[in-house]
């Protein structure tokens, strides 16, 4: 197991996690079917803890298990600061133009060693990454559904991923306060 917490405490014996399938291929949907695990025993340390399920009876079993993600309950997670979200609460939302136009939604969010990544998926194109700064996504209204992609992140046709390339140029320069938080899924840094 590989943990992205930085809460030592998330695998302590009697502990209830949640896995689910990792998704399947770049663009497909994330699974929703989750299986309750709970922590029987932890041994190796916090960068590579072993764990032991009550679920799991034997190998085979946790082989099946190889590639899901292990959740807790958002209900557990910390109150995050205005402007900081879990990446739970940015997918699935669409992406708007400035004027409205739907131009695709959110499917992942990617961390990089910048900041976050929206990749966002349409019918008519490929995914494309857009970084979760201030100048690239100026509007995020999880409560309404949505995030604003600026034009200039859209490419010079106003599609996704139909620009001249230099999204990344624009996205390093863009920088900016806010984000998605990490250490328990979330992600900060927009």
């Amino acid at each position: 197991m590989l943990p992205s917490s930085d809460n030592s405490e998330r695998f302590a014996p009697a502990s209830e996690l949640y896995a689910r399938p990792e998704r399947l291929g770049v663009a497909g949907p994330r699974l929703r079917e989750q299986v309750r695990l709970t922590i029987e025993t932890v041994r190796g340390d916090d960068g590579f803890p072993i764990v032991a399920f009550r679920e799991v009876a034997d190998r085979d079993a946790a082989e099946v298990l190889r590639g899901h993600v292990l959740e807790i309950r958002s209900s557990q997670l910390p109150e995050l600061d205005e402007d900081e979200y879990y990446p739970f609460d940015l997918v699935g939302l669409e992406a708007r133009e400035p004027g409205g136009a739907i131009v695709g939604r959110v499917t992942d969010v990617v961390e990089s060693p910048a900041h976050a990544l929206l990749v966002i998926s349409s019918e008519s194109t490929e995914e494309t990454m857009v970084p979760f700064v201030l100048a690239a996504v100026p509007t995020v209204a999880v409560a309404e559904g949505f995030v604003v992609i600026s034009p200039g992140f859209l490419g010079d046709t106003g599609e996704l991923g139909r620009g001249n390339g230099s999204v990344g140029d624009d996205a390093l320069a863009g920088g900016g306060g806010g984000g998605v938080h990490g250490g328990e899924g979330g992600t900060s840094g927009r």
